[in-house]
Parts: structure tokens; sequence; C-alpha cells
């Protein structure tokens, strides 16, 4: 019997693919040989695969199923966090009803706090609006097959934990927990920058978008966020030139960033003024 080798839908997934590889054998290093210096590494990497499951979640990496499933593991191991358990949360309740009750990443969470107080409060309060809705959302009959993905995932990723746990609970701390959190923290938080002091009844000025090419570079195009609502189903690799072509002109100069740096100090100075 010959085996076919997975085909990727998209040539730009090889990028994908490269980061994640690069993110497995920085962990691996780092757990084996103790190296805190890799931290830094790791923790960009993460968020990078953060970004991977996003995209993964809106558009499926390959064309066979069985290959998207080992995907679909691969990227609950790299994040921390099951990467089924995000598709109903951030497709149907963000995407299909920004900002509004049924929304949990909704800026209205920390509605009229600093800016410094609503970033300590929106990502436990994100949280727990997920959780809270979850289980009833992944219990409708329609989305059956995403509560069996869902659970088989988090089996797979409780096992890995046990098993490291066993083997440090100190390194597991240093060398894996931190990168997953730091990445689930920034994963989450992002989206209040990015939507918070916008037009939410707008279509095309809703969002606050980075688009420097290094960070764009690293994190998959995450930052045309506008561009990602407009047209959620387009591979992240053509948000550049869709953004250019068809957001830009219509943007708002203060919803265009270069840098992640200036994109953050915009959000928290003009938050700073109508808090």
């Amino acid at each position: 019997m010959k085996l076919k080798s997975p085909k990727l839908r998209h040539q730009g997934d090889w990028r994908t693919l490269w980061l994640m590889a690069l993110l497995t054998a920085v962990l691996a290093v780092s757990w084996l040989f103790r190296l805190p210096l890799l931290l830094p590494a790791s923790i960009a990497l993460t968020v990078s695969a953060c970004c991977a499951k996003h995209n993964h979640t809106h558009r499926s990496t390959f064309h066979g199923r069985r290959t998207n499933r080992i995907m679909d593991f691969w990227l609950t191991l790299l994040t921390g966090s099951s990467t089924t358990g995000i598709r109903v949360a951030h497709q149907v309740r963000h995407h299909g009803n920004n900002q509004s009750p049924e929304d949990f990443v909704r800026c209205s969470l920390v509605r009229e706090m600093p800016a410094w107080q609503a970033l300590v409060c929106y990502v436990p309060k994100v949280i727990a609006a997920t959780w809270r809705h979850m289980a009833a959302d992944l219990q409708l009959p329609k989305r059956r097959y995403l509560h069996r993905a869902v659970n088989q995932e988090r089996l797979l990723l409780w096992t890995v934990i046990a098993g490291l746990l066993y083997q440090d609970r100190f390194a597991f701390l240093i060398y894996i927990l931190i990168p997953w959190s730091f990445a689930q923290w920034f994963l989450i938080a992002v989206n209040l920058p990015q939507h918070d002091g916008c037009d939410d009844a707008s279509d095309w000025l809703h969002s606050r978008n980075v688009t420097g090419a290094w960070s764009n570079w690293w994190f998959l195009n995450n930052g045309y966020h506008t561009a990602h609502h407009l047209r959620p189903g387009l591979h992240w690799s053509e948000l550049a030139a869709w953004h250019d072509c068809h957001v830009s002109p219509r943007l708002a100069g203060r919803l265009e960033h270069r840098t992640l740096t200036g994109f953050w100090r915009a959000w928290w100075t003009s938050r700073e003024k109508t808090s």
C-alpha cells in the first residue's frame, strides 16, 4: 500500500509548519537541557503557534481530514489548550456577534476602567465568560462532533501534562507553563486594543490593525484584523494584499499602526482619555 504525502491547502502554510517545528524543537531542547535562555524564544514562538491555531480553525491547513486532526492535536500540545475548543467562542460568538453580549471578548467587559485596570481584569473576565457557556455551546446536537474532538484533545493534553509533572514539576512550570500562559494571555488580551474605542457598527472601522512586515511574518498576518473580520475564510497569507487593496483606503489613520508597540500605545492613550 502506497502512502500519500499530506497535501497543504495553501503553500503559505509551509511557514506555519516551519514555525511549529521550530517551537517543538525549542521546547524540547529547553526541557532536556534546562536552558532558561531559550525562554524568550519559546514565548514568542508559542504566540506564533496560537496564531497558527486561530488560522487553522478558520481554514484547515491540509486537504485530508485525518491530517488536519493530527494538526489539531499538535497545536493543542504546543499551546496548552484545545484547538477545537476555540471554534464556537471565536467563530460564532466573536465573528458572528462582534461586541454584542454574545461575544465573550467584548470590550464592554471592562467598560470605563483605566487602561492598566482593564488589562488586569479583561483576560480573567473573558476566560470566565467562555467557560461559563462552553459546555452548553458544545452540547448542542449539531456540535456533538466538536464536543467529542475537544474531549479527545483535552485527554491528550492532560495526559502529557501529568507525565511532565511526574518527571519534573519545576521544569514544567518554567519551560512549558510560562510560554503557554503568556501566549494565551496575549492572544486574549490583544482583542482589547483591536476593538476598544472603534466603531462597532461600521464594517470598516471596527478594528485597529498592525501592518508591519516583521510582526506579521512571525505572527502569520494576525495584524490585519479588519480584513480578517471582513473575509474570515480568506487564507491568512492573502490578508496583507486584501488589506492594502480594500481596507487601507477606507481606514482612519488612527486604526493602522506599523508596529505592535505603536498599536498598544495608541490603545493605551485612547483608553486613558476616555476612562
